[in-house]
């Protein structure tokens, strides 16, 4: 299974209320990795489609209720809408920009633009 296929199977999750799918980054100090958790469809779309995402825990929904997965070999394996996931980028693909975007959809916060290599030394 691709990664397009993965995608392919995002979906809400219907638990949650909008308010509730929410995205979070955290990192410290001198990491060089930050982690990355979104339950928004269009971020978790996003993230597993990026080279540099890294999975560490993808939250299914399956016909036995609520599974989860800890790597891209599993999630493959495994049945299930995807509502939610966690894992780790460098720092070096993470932009912080002076002026706000032209607009304010959450989908455009992840690209896929080319990355210097001399951010991950």
């Amino acid at each position: 299974m691709t990664d397009s296929e993965l995608v392919e199977r995002v979906d809400r999750d219907p638990q949650l209320s909008g308010d509730e799918k929410e995205t979070t980054i955290t990192m410290y100090g001198r990491d060089k990795w930050f982690t990355v958790f979104s339950a928004k469809p269009t971020v978790v779309k996003s993230l597993l489609k990026h080279d540099h995402f890294e999975l560490e825990r993808a939250r299914l929904l399956t016909e036995d209720g609520i599974d989860r997965v800890g790597t891209r070999a599993e999630l493959r394996s495994c049945e299930g809408d995807i509502v939610a996931v966690e894992g780790e980028m460098p720092v070096g693909v993470l932009t912080v920009k002076s002026k706000p975007r032209a607009n304010n959809h959450q989908s455009s916060i992840v690209s896929s633009e080319t990355i210097d290599p001399s951010v991950f030394e």
